[in-house]
Protein backbone atom coordinates (compact mmCIF):
# COMPACT_ATOMS: atom_id res chain seq x y z
CA UNK A 1 0.00 0.00 0.00
CA UNK A 2 1.52 3.19 -1.39
CA UNK A 3 -0.31 5.99 0.77
CA UNK A 4 0.41 9.47 -0.04
CA UNK A 5 1.03 11.71 3.47
CA UNK A 6 -1.20 14.06 4.37
CA UNK A 7 1.34 17.33 4.01
CA UNK A 8 1.71 16.70 0.38
CA UNK A 9 -2.14 15.89 -0.25
CA UNK A 10 -3.33 19.38 1.84
CA UNK A 11 -1.32 21.05 -0.96
CA UNK A 12 -3.19 19.75 -3.77
CA UNK A 13 -5.16 23.11 -5.48
CA UNK A 14 -8.89 21.87 -5.38
CA UNK A 15 -11.19 19.60 -7.41
CA UNK A 16 -9.87 20.37 -10.49
CA UNK A 17 -6.46 18.50 -9.77
CA UNK A 18 -8.73 15.21 -9.77
CA UNK A 19 -10.73 15.37 -12.69
CA UNK A 20 -11.79 17.91 -15.05
CA UNK A 21 -15.23 20.17 -14.43
CA UNK A 22 -16.63 18.33 -17.23
CA UNK A 23 -15.87 14.91 -15.62
CA UNK A 24 -17.58 16.53 -12.54
CA UNK A 25 -20.68 17.66 -14.19
CA UNK A 26 -21.37 14.53 -16.16
CA UNK A 27 -21.01 12.38 -13.00
CA UNK A 28 -23.83 14.88 -11.36
CA UNK A 29 -25.49 14.39 -13.85
CA UNK A 30 -25.57 10.71 -13.59
CA UNK A 31 -26.28 10.56 -10.23
CA UNK A 32 -29.43 12.57 -10.92
CA UNK A 33 -30.42 10.65 -13.45
CA UNK A 34 -30.31 7.84 -10.98
CA UNK A 35 -31.53 9.08 -7.43
CA UNK A 36 -33.62 11.82 -8.91
CA UNK A 37 -36.92 9.29 -7.95
CA UNK A 38 -35.84 9.73 -4.53
CA UNK A 39 -36.24 13.20 -4.87
CA UNK A 40 -39.36 13.01 -6.80
CA UNK A 41 -41.73 10.94 -5.18
CA UNK A 42 -41.83 11.38 -1.07
CA UNK A 43 -42.09 8.07 0.25
CA UNK A 44 -42.23 8.08 4.11
CA UNK A 45 -46.03 8.01 3.53
CA UNK A 46 -45.55 4.67 1.55
CA UNK A 47 -43.15 3.18 4.02
CA UNK A 48 -44.73 4.00 7.51
CA UNK A 49 -47.92 2.28 5.88
CA UNK A 50 -45.81 -0.83 4.69
CA UNK A 51 -44.85 -1.28 8.45
CA UNK A 52 -48.72 -0.48 9.73
CA UNK A 53 -49.90 -3.20 7.48
CA UNK A 54 -47.36 -5.82 8.03
CA UNK A 55 -48.91 -8.33 10.04
CA UNK A 56 -45.86 -9.80 11.40
CA UNK A 57 -46.01 -9.53 15.60
CA UNK A 58 -42.84 -9.12 18.30
CA UNK A 59 -41.69 -6.14 17.01
CA UNK A 60 -37.97 -5.97 18.11
CA UNK A 61 -38.91 -3.03 20.59
CA UNK A 62 -42.09 -1.55 21.78
CA UNK A 63 -43.44 1.52 19.50
CA UNK A 64 -43.82 3.57 22.39
CA UNK A 65 -40.40 3.47 23.83
CA UNK A 66 -39.24 6.96 22.47
CA UNK A 67 -42.47 8.55 21.84
CA UNK A 68 -42.83 11.34 24.38
CA UNK A 69 -38.79 11.95 25.08
CA UNK A 70 -37.49 13.44 28.13
CA UNK A 71 -39.47 16.04 29.99
CA UNK A 72 -38.70 19.45 28.31
CA UNK A 73 -37.52 18.07 25.38
CA UNK A 74 -39.14 17.50 21.78
CA UNK A 75 -40.18 14.15 20.76
CA UNK A 76 -37.91 11.77 18.43
CA UNK A 77 -38.67 12.32 14.66
CA UNK A 78 -37.73 8.79 14.48
CA UNK A 79 -41.02 7.95 16.74
CA UNK A 80 -43.57 8.54 14.66
CA UNK A 81 -42.06 5.79 12.26
CA UNK A 82 -42.77 2.03 12.91
CA UNK A 83 -40.51 -0.09 14.99
CA UNK A 84 -37.78 -2.28 13.70
CA UNK A 85 -39.75 -5.43 13.08
CA UNK A 86 -37.76 -8.36 12.35
CA UNK A 87 -38.12 -10.69 10.50
CA UNK A 88 -40.70 -8.94 8.44
CA UNK A 89 -38.38 -5.88 7.56
CA UNK A 90 -36.04 -8.48 6.43
CA UNK A 91 -38.14 -7.71 3.29
CA UNK A 92 -38.26 -5.12 0.64
CA UNK A 93 -40.11 -1.86 1.53
CA UNK A 94 -40.36 0.76 -1.43
CA UNK A 95 -38.56 3.80 0.49
CA UNK A 96 -36.75 5.73 -1.81
CA UNK A 97 -33.26 4.26 -0.92
CA UNK A 98 -32.86 0.44 0.15
CA UNK A 99 -30.05 -2.28 0.16
CA UNK A 100 -28.85 -4.79 1.59
CA UNK A 101 -24.52 -5.27 2.20
CA UNK A 102 -21.70 -8.12 3.04
CA UNK A 103 -18.47 -7.52 3.36
CA UNK A 104 -15.69 -10.08 5.09
CA UNK A 105 -12.29 -11.87 5.04
CA UNK A 106 -12.54 -15.43 4.12
CA UNK A 107 -9.70 -18.44 4.94
CA UNK A 108 -9.21 -21.28 3.10
CA UNK A 109 -7.79 -24.66 4.58
CA UNK A 110 -4.37 -24.11 2.62
CA UNK A 111 -4.01 -20.65 4.18
CA UNK A 112 -4.85 -18.55 1.08
CA UNK A 113 -7.24 -15.14 2.01
CA UNK A 114 -9.98 -13.13 0.36
CA UNK A 115 -12.08 -9.77 0.88
CA UNK A 116 -15.39 -9.45 -0.57
CA UNK A 117 -18.37 -7.15 -0.84
CA UNK A 118 -21.76 -7.60 -2.20
CA UNK A 119 -24.53 -5.17 -2.57
CA UNK A 120 -27.74 -5.08 -4.05
CA UNK A 121 -29.65 -1.52 -3.78
CA UNK A 122 -32.89 -0.73 -5.40
CA UNK A 123 -34.39 3.12 -5.86
CA UNK A 124 -37.75 4.22 -5.50
CA UNK A 125 -39.57 6.48 -7.30
CA UNK A 126 -41.19 7.49 -10.49
CA UNK A 127 -38.84 4.60 -12.34
CA UNK A 128 -37.37 2.11 -10.17
CA UNK A 129 -34.00 0.45 -10.26
CA UNK A 130 -32.12 -2.73 -8.93
CA UNK A 131 -28.10 -2.06 -9.05
CA UNK A 132 -25.69 -5.51 -7.69
CA UNK A 133 -22.33 -4.68 -7.34
CA UNK A 134 -19.60 -7.01 -6.20
CA UNK A 135 -15.63 -7.19 -5.52
CA UNK A 136 -13.52 -10.35 -4.97
CA UNK A 137 -9.60 -9.32 -3.70
CA UNK A 138 -7.13 -12.00 -3.57
CA UNK A 139 -4.98 -11.14 -0.85
CA UNK A 140 -2.04 -12.92 -1.75
CA UNK A 141 -1.34 -11.01 -4.96
CA UNK A 142 -4.20 -8.32 -4.85
CA UNK A 143 -5.29 -8.96 -7.71
CA UNK A 144 -9.42 -7.85 -7.78
CA UNK A 145 -12.27 -8.63 -9.42
CA UNK A 146 -15.65 -7.31 -9.90
CA UNK A 147 -19.32 -6.59 -11.53
CA UNK A 148 -22.10 -4.38 -11.22
CA UNK A 149 -25.67 -4.36 -13.25
CA UNK A 150 -28.68 -2.44 -13.51
CA UNK A 151 -31.74 -3.56 -14.23
CA UNK A 152 -35.40 -1.87 -14.38
CA UNK A 153 -38.12 -2.88 -11.44
CA UNK A 154 -37.09 -5.44 -8.86
CA UNK A 155 -35.44 -8.54 -9.83
CA UNK A 156 -36.89 -10.83 -6.85
CA UNK A 157 -38.58 -13.50 -6.43
CA UNK A 158 -41.69 -13.65 -3.56
CA UNK A 159 -39.65 -14.62 -0.60
CA UNK A 160 -42.30 -14.08 2.36
CA UNK A 161 -40.68 -12.10 5.42
CA UNK A 162 -37.32 -12.84 3.08
CA UNK A 163 -35.71 -11.19 0.14
CA UNK A 164 -34.10 -13.13 -2.74
CA UNK A 165 -32.84 -11.30 -5.56
CA UNK A 166 -31.74 -13.06 -8.88
CA UNK A 167 -30.16 -11.20 -11.49
CA UNK A 168 -28.39 -12.75 -14.32
CA UNK A 169 -26.69 -15.52 -12.53
CA UNK A 170 -26.43 -13.91 -9.16
CA UNK A 171 -28.36 -14.91 -5.80
CA UNK A 172 -28.90 -12.51 -2.67
CA UNK A 173 -31.58 -13.97 -0.61
CA UNK A 174 -32.05 -15.01 3.16
CA UNK A 175 -35.00 -14.75 5.80
CA UNK A 176 -33.80 -14.17 9.40
CA UNK A 177 -30.75 -15.94 10.26
CA UNK A 178 -29.97 -18.31 6.93
CA UNK A 179 -28.70 -16.38 4.00
CA UNK A 180 -27.34 -16.90 0.47
CA UNK A 181 -24.72 -15.05 -1.66
CA UNK A 182 -23.55 -16.30 -5.29
CA UNK A 183 -21.94 -13.57 -7.49
CA UNK A 184 -20.69 -14.13 -10.98
CA UNK A 185 -17.79 -11.36 -10.93
CA UNK A 186 -15.47 -10.61 -14.18
CA UNK A 187 -12.93 -13.87 -13.82
CA UNK A 188 -14.53 -15.30 -10.80
CA UNK A 189 -17.00 -16.59 -8.85
CA UNK A 190 -17.79 -16.46 -5.28
CA UNK A 191 -20.75 -19.20 -3.75
CA UNK A 192 -21.27 -18.80 0.09
CA UNK A 193 -24.08 -19.96 2.74
CA UNK A 194 -24.35 -17.71 5.48
CA UNK A 195 -25.58 -18.38 9.16
CA UNK A 196 -26.03 -16.16 12.09
CA UNK A 197 -26.68 -18.12 16.07
CA UNK A 198 -25.92 -13.85 17.32
CA UNK A 199 -28.59 -11.07 18.20
CA UNK A 200 -29.25 -8.49 15.48
CA UNK A 201 -27.87 -4.84 16.09
CA UNK A 202 -30.47 -2.95 15.61
CA UNK A 203 -28.38 0.57 15.40
CA UNK A 204 -29.53 3.74 17.46
CA UNK A 205 -28.04 7.09 18.39
CA UNK A 206 -26.72 7.33 21.78
CA UNK A 207 -29.69 9.44 23.14
CA UNK A 208 -32.22 7.70 21.00
CA UNK A 209 -34.82 5.04 22.80
CA UNK A 210 -35.89 3.72 18.99
CA UNK A 211 -33.53 0.97 18.20
CA UNK A 212 -33.25 0.69 14.55
CA UNK A 213 -33.81 3.86 13.37
CA UNK A 214 -31.11 6.74 12.74
CA UNK A 215 -32.24 10.56 12.37
CA UNK A 216 -29.91 12.08 10.13
CA UNK A 217 -31.36 15.54 10.64
CA UNK A 218 -31.87 17.65 7.10
CA UNK A 219 -31.06 14.37 4.89
CA UNK A 220 -33.45 12.11 6.32
CA UNK A 221 -33.97 9.04 8.33
CA UNK A 222 -32.69 5.70 7.58
CA UNK A 223 -33.71 2.38 9.38
CA UNK A 224 -30.78 0.19 10.07
CA UNK A 225 -29.76 -3.02 11.39
CA UNK A 226 -26.69 -5.26 11.34
CA UNK A 227 -25.98 -9.39 11.75
CA UNK A 228 -22.17 -8.26 12.29
CA UNK A 229 -20.40 -12.16 12.38
CA UNK A 230 -22.60 -14.27 10.22
CA UNK A 231 -20.72 -17.71 9.69
CA UNK A 232 -19.81 -18.47 5.91
CA UNK A 233 -19.21 -21.35 4.07
CA UNK A 234 -18.68 -22.07 0.46
CA UNK A 235 -16.30 -21.18 -2.23
CA UNK A 236 -14.13 -18.99 -4.13
CA UNK A 237 -13.74 -19.64 -7.84
CA UNK A 238 -10.38 -18.03 -9.65
CA UNK A 239 -9.44 -18.92 -13.34
CA UNK A 240 -11.61 -21.87 -12.86
CA UNK A 241 -9.47 -22.92 -9.70
CA UNK A 242 -12.35 -23.57 -7.07
CA UNK A 243 -11.26 -23.12 -2.82
CA UNK A 244 -13.62 -23.77 0.01
CA UNK A 245 -13.68 -21.09 1.99
CA UNK A 246 -15.12 -20.22 5.53
CA UNK A 247 -15.30 -16.90 7.65
CA UNK A 248 -17.31 -14.22 9.51
CA UNK A 249 -19.10 -11.95 7.30
CA UNK A 250 -20.92 -8.58 8.07
CA UNK A 251 -24.68 -7.90 6.90
CA UNK A 252 -26.18 -4.54 6.78
CA UNK A 253 -29.70 -3.54 5.65
CA UNK A 254 -30.52 -0.10 5.22
CA UNK A 255 -33.51 1.71 3.79
CA UNK A 256 -35.49 4.95 4.32
CA UNK A 257 -35.91 8.57 2.83
CA UNK A 258 -32.71 9.79 2.98
CA UNK A 259 -30.83 11.86 0.38
CA UNK A 260 -27.61 10.48 -0.90
CA UNK A 261 -26.85 13.45 -2.84
CA UNK A 262 -26.05 15.78 -0.36
CA UNK A 263 -24.04 13.57 2.18
CA UNK A 264 -20.84 11.66 1.96
CA UNK A 265 -19.35 9.59 4.57
CA UNK A 266 -16.83 6.97 6.17
CA UNK A 267 -18.01 4.07 7.41
CA UNK A 268 -16.27 0.82 8.82
CA UNK A 269 -17.40 -2.52 9.67
CA UNK A 270 -14.40 -4.05 12.12
CA UNK A 271 -14.28 -7.04 13.73
CA UNK A 272 -11.87 -6.26 16.86
CA UNK A 273 -9.94 -9.21 17.82
CA UNK A 274 -11.05 -9.11 21.64
CA UNK A 275 -14.76 -10.21 19.90
CA UNK A 276 -16.15 -6.82 19.52
CA UNK A 277 -17.66 -5.61 16.73
CA UNK A 278 -17.53 -1.65 15.16
CA UNK A 279 -19.40 -0.14 13.52
CA UNK A 280 -18.98 4.10 12.71
CA UNK A 281 -19.92 6.30 10.15
CA UNK A 282 -19.00 9.79 10.00
CA UNK A 283 -20.87 12.07 7.24
CA UNK A 284 -19.67 14.98 5.58
CA UNK A 285 -21.75 17.34 3.44
CA UNK A 286 -19.89 18.38 0.24
CA UNK A 287 -17.99 21.54 1.41
CA UNK A 288 -15.98 18.45 3.11
CA UNK A 289 -17.31 19.85 6.71
CA UNK A 290 -18.08 17.00 9.78
CA UNK A 291 -21.70 16.51 9.82
CA UNK A 292 -21.89 14.03 12.56
CA UNK A 293 -20.27 10.81 13.72
CA UNK A 294 -21.91 7.64 15.73
CA UNK A 295 -21.90 3.78 15.94
CA UNK A 296 -22.17 1.47 17.39
CA UNK A 297 -19.77 -1.50 19.25
CA UNK A 298 -21.12 -4.82 19.81
CA UNK A 299 -19.94 -8.14 21.68
CA UNK A 300 -21.01 -10.84 23.92
CA UNK A 301 -22.97 -8.27 26.46
CA UNK A 302 -25.06 -6.74 23.65
CA UNK A 303 -24.54 -3.42 21.94
CA UNK A 304 -24.07 0.45 22.84
CA UNK A 305 -24.47 3.54 20.84
CA UNK A 306 -21.18 5.69 20.75
CA UNK A 307 -21.82 8.85 22.03
CA UNK A 308 -21.09 12.34 20.85
CA UNK A 309 -17.15 12.34 21.46
CA UNK A 310 -17.13 9.02 21.49
CA UNK A 311 -15.34 8.03 18.49
CA UNK A 312 -13.18 10.81 16.48
CA UNK A 313 -11.33 9.96 13.54
CA UNK A 314 -7.68 11.75 12.38
CA UNK A 315 -6.85 11.49 8.63
CA UNK A 316 -3.50 9.87 8.29
CA UNK A 317 -3.08 8.70 5.21
CA UNK A 318 -4.47 9.51 1.25
CA UNK A 319 -4.11 7.77 -1.57
CA UNK A 320 -5.21 9.24 -5.18
CA UNK A 321 -6.77 7.23 -8.10
CA UNK A 322 -4.48 6.65 -11.01
CA UNK A 323 -7.62 6.21 -13.31
CA UNK A 324 -10.34 8.77 -12.17
CA UNK A 325 -7.52 11.07 -10.33
CA UNK A 326 -9.99 10.81 -7.37
CA UNK A 327 -8.19 11.07 -3.93
CA UNK A 328 -9.34 9.10 -0.59
CA UNK A 329 -8.63 8.99 2.85
CA UNK A 330 -7.77 5.54 2.68
CA UNK A 331 -5.63 5.51 6.49
CA UNK A 332 -7.03 7.11 9.78
CA UNK A 333 -6.78 6.77 13.34
CA UNK A 334 -9.91 5.68 15.20
CA UNK A 335 -10.28 6.49 19.11
CA UNK A 336 -13.18 4.95 20.61
CA UNK A 337 -13.46 4.42 24.22
CA UNK A 338 -11.64 0.97 24.26
CA UNK A 339 -8.80 2.69 22.55
CA UNK A 340 -6.78 4.02 19.56
CA UNK A 341 -6.79 2.26 16.62
CA UNK A 342 -4.66 2.40 13.00
CA UNK A 343 -6.85 1.71 10.26
CA UNK A 344 -4.95 0.47 7.27
CA UNK A 345 -5.92 -0.80 3.76
CA UNK A 346 -4.67 -4.16 2.76
CA UNK A 347 -4.26 -2.59 -0.45
CA UNK A 348 -4.81 1.32 -1.24
CA UNK A 349 -6.26 0.32 -4.44
CA UNK A 350 -9.66 -0.78 -3.82
CA UNK A 351 -11.81 1.97 -5.72
CA UNK A 352 -14.85 0.58 -7.56
CA UNK A 353 -16.44 2.86 -10.88
CA UNK A 354 -19.71 2.34 -10.50
CA UNK A 355 -20.54 4.57 -13.13
CA UNK A 356 -22.54 2.79 -15.61
CA UNK A 357 -25.00 1.71 -12.82
CA UNK A 358 -25.29 4.41 -10.14
CA UNK A 359 -22.75 6.95 -12.37
CA UNK A 360 -21.09 7.08 -9.19
CA UNK A 361 -17.46 6.17 -7.64
CA UNK A 362 -16.43 5.20 -4.36
CA UNK A 363 -13.95 3.24 -2.19
CA UNK A 364 -14.57 0.17 -0.56
CA UNK A 365 -11.99 -2.74 0.54
CA UNK A 366 -10.53 -4.81 3.25
CA UNK A 367 -8.49 -3.43 6.19
CA UNK A 368 -6.17 -4.16 9.14
CA UNK A 369 -6.73 -2.87 12.59
CA UNK A 370 -3.43 -2.26 14.61
CA UNK A 371 -3.91 -0.79 18.34
CA UNK A 372 -5.36 -2.92 21.26
CA UNK A 373 -5.72 -6.45 20.55
CA UNK A 374 -5.96 -5.92 16.88
CA UNK A 375 -8.48 -6.73 14.16
CA UNK A 376 -9.82 -6.19 10.93
CA UNK A 377 -12.82 -5.23 8.67
CA UNK A 378 -14.01 -3.31 5.95
CA UNK A 379 -14.10 0.23 4.54
CA UNK A 380 -15.72 2.44 2.09
CA UNK A 381 -15.42 5.81 1.07
CA UNK A 382 -18.34 7.44 -0.45
CA UNK A 383 -18.40 11.14 -1.65
CA UNK A 384 -15.01 11.52 -2.97
CA UNK A 385 -15.96 11.91 -6.29
CA UNK A 386 -17.92 14.95 -5.48
CA UNK A 387 -15.30 16.32 -2.67
CA UNK A 388 -11.64 17.15 -2.61
CA UNK A 389 -9.95 14.81 -0.74
CA UNK A 390 -7.89 17.78 0.33
CA UNK A 391 -11.00 19.21 2.15
CA UNK A 392 -11.50 15.97 4.21
CA UNK A 393 -8.25 15.45 5.57
CA UNK A 394 -8.14 19.15 6.95
CA UNK A 395 -11.38 18.48 8.59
Amino acid sequence: MNADDLPRSSRRSGPGRWRSSRSRRARRRGLWIFFATLVAVAAVVGTVLSHLLDSEPAPLAASGAAAAGAPGQPAERTAALAPLNLPADDRAHGSGMEWWYYSGILNATSGERYAFHVAVFVANGLIKHTVMHGALTDLQTGRRFTSQSRTGGMPANAAGKGFDFRPEGWQVSGTGPAHVVRAALDGAWLTLDLQDSHPVVAHRAADSGTPGLLDFGQSGISYYYSRPRMAAQGEVSIDGKQVPVRGDVWFDHQWGEFDVLTLGWNWFALHLADGSDVMLYALFDMDGRKVMTAGTVSGANGSVPLKDGDATLTPVGTWTSPRTRIGYVVEWDLKLPSGVYRVKPYFADAEFDAATTTANVYWEGPVKVSGGAGGEGFMELSGYDRVDAAKLARK
